[in-house]
């Protein structure tokens, strides 16, 4: 699952591997006996809707991550880009 997304941004955008890791699971390696949960994958069709949020969001205890559908893989690796690197600041000033 997080390797396609990784070939959609990582090899454009340099952003690593590790930081999809983080932004998803919140854990910078994999526990050393793995993750106790399964990672689940979700995409987001209503992005266009009002009050919808476009950009990428994690459930870092239930290791979901939520993907936003968008009209062009252009729009899809910004977004992705913007959420992921502006995600360790979310919530400081």
């Amino acid at each position: 699952m997080y390797m396609l997304l990784l070939l959609c941004v990582e090899s454009e955008s340099g952003i690593a591997a590790n930081d999809i890791l983080v932004f998803a699971t919140g854990a910078d390696r994999e526990p050393p006996l793995g993750f106790p949960l399964v990672p689940t994958l979700h995409f987001n069709h209503d992005v266009c809707r009002p009050n919808n949020k476009k950009y990428p969001t994690a459930n870092t205890c239930a290791l979901i991550l939520v993907l936003p559908v968008l009209k062009t893989y252009e729009d899809f690796t910004t977004v992705m880009y913007e959420g992921i690197v502006q995600s360790p600041t979310f919530g400081k000033h």
